[in-house]
Formats: C-alpha cells, sequence, structure tokens
C-alpha cells in the first residue's frame, strides 16, 4: 500500500508538470511572441533550481566538504568536454559551414539533449527524495511531493520554453517534457527496490544535477540571451531572470535523506 502511494504521488507530481507544459502549447503563438521573456525566466529558474536549492540540499546531505563541490566542478567541465568532443567528432567545430535552410547548427542541436539530460537526472533525484520520505514517514512524504511540485512545474515550463528557444516545435517540446519525467519514476522504483537504508547513494547526483544546470545556464542560454533594444527591455529582462531565480528557489526545505 505504502509502495502504491510512494508511487501514485511521484506520477501526481509529473502529470501537474506536464499538465502546465500542455497551458503552454496550447498558446503557442502567445508563448513565441514572449519567448524571449520565457528564456530570461528559464535561466533564472535554472539559477535559483541549482543555486538556492540543489547546493544547499547536497551541503546539508553531504555536508560542506571539497567532494560536494568538486562534483559540481567535474560536472561543468564535463558537460564542456563533451559538447567540444562531439562538435570535434561530428567536424563541426573551427569554421562551421553555414547550415541547409531549416537545419539547425551542428553545436545548437546539442543543446536540447544537455537540458533533457540535466532534466531528466534532476527528476530521478526527485523521484527517489520523495519515495526516500515516504518509507520515513507517508505525511514528510506527501509534504515532499507537494514541495517538488512548486518547483518542478517552474522548471519544467522552463524546458519548454527553452527547446522552443532552440527551434523545436511545440509538440515534439510537449513529447520531451513528459519524456524527461519518466526518471522520477525510476528513481522511486530504484528506491522501493533497494529500500531506503541504501537511497544515501543518491545524494551524489544533487550535486551534478545542480552543475549541469549551471551549465545550461550560464554557457548555453546566458549568451544567447538577445541585448535589449531599450532601457525599459532591458529593465524587463533583469526583472525576467529576477523572477526565474526566485521561483526556482521557492522551496527551502531539503528533502534527499
Amino acid at each position: 500500500m505504502l509502495a502504491l502511494l510512494t508511487l501514485a504521488s511521484v506520477f501526481a507530481v509529473q502529470a501537474l508538470a506536464v499538465a502546465a507544459a500542455w497551458g503552454f502549447r496550447a498558446r503557442e503563438q502567445a508563448v513565441r511572441a514572449q519567448l524571449p521573456n520565457l528564456v530570461s525566466i528559464a535561466i533564472g529558474v535554472l539559477l535559483g533550481t541549482a543555486l538556492l536549492h540543489l547546493l544547499p540540499e547536497a551541503v546539508d546531505a553531504l555536508g560542506n566538504g571539497r567532494g560536494v563541490w568538486l562534483a559540481t566542478g567535474l560536472t561543468l567541465l564535463g558537460l564542456f568536454a563533451l559538447e567540444r568532443g562531439l562538435l570535434a567528432a561530428t567536424g563541426a567545430g573551427g569554421q562551421r559551414a553555414q547550415p541547409c535552410p531549416g537545419e539547425e547548427p551542428a553545436g545548437r542541436s546539442l543543446r536540447p539533449a544537455n537540458l533533457l539530460l540535466a532534466s531528466g537526472l534532476h527528476s530521478f533525484v526527485d523521484g527517489a527524495a520523495i519515495a526516500t520520505a515516504f518509507a520515513a514517514n507517508p505525511r514528510l512524504g506527501l509534504l515532499t511531493a507537494f514541495a517538488v511540485t512548486l518547483h518542478e512545474v517552474p522548471h519544467r515550463l522552463g524546458d519548454v520554453a527553452v527547446l522552443l528557444h532552440f527551434g523545436l516545435a511545440a509538440s515534439r517540446a510537449l513529447r520531451y517534457a513528459v519524456l524527461v519525467g519518466v526518471p522520477a519514476l525510476l528513481g522511486a522504483l530504484v528506491v522501493l527496490a533497494v529500500g531506503a537504508a541504501h537511497a544515501g547513494l543518491f545524494r551524489w547526483l544533487v550535486p551534478i544535477s545542480a552543475g549541469s544546470f549551471l551549465y545550461i545556464a550560464g554557457v548555453n542560454l546566458l549568451p544567447e540571451l538577445e541585448v535589449p533594444a531599450s532601457p525599459r527591455a532591458t529593465v524587463l529582462q533583469l526583472l525576467c531572470l529576477c523572477g526565474g531565480v526566485l521561483l526556482g528557489g521557492l522551496v527551502s526545505g531539503r528533502h534527499v535523506g
């Protein structure tokens, strides 16, 4: 019975996130018109999630030792090396040829994959966290599921906005929004299978997830923000960034056991 309640809670969190993303798709024209501001919000959500949620959670769970910061830093370097390695392997580095009409440059096409991998990892951590909390106390599990929902919904909306920014069709972006939620169920199933006593191993995924979000926000997205055409647009861009940071850090509770 407890296992069913755990899986139902994880599924409900992801269903709410996908429903919010579907609302985005239903207003595709309006969303695309506001895409620069939405991408600014998404960058803020990624930064806020990493700096105000995941890293403090990692320090709480693992201690403020070198291991946490090493895992975060190595993730940043690893993603950079992966991107450069793939560009070199595909011959897309250096002086890149102009893409055919309707075709993305090779370097740009790698960025949705980065986002999806990072978001899938984050979902896995969330699912494992919810299952661990339920193993300790069902009430704590429900509170954890609610806390995860508060940051998962704006985060999933940010994912969709970024995927649209990278040129994906709205229907494809929505499919990806569903896909990145699947690891949450996998994370919960793994905890249920191995037992909460061994769930501490998943704590090391938290700083790795934080490093992934920092890389995507700082390397892939911030350089692509358009220079505002007016002081008013500049203020709006900064407000969107700050609003995204607040959304990303909305949850202050620690829920990785």
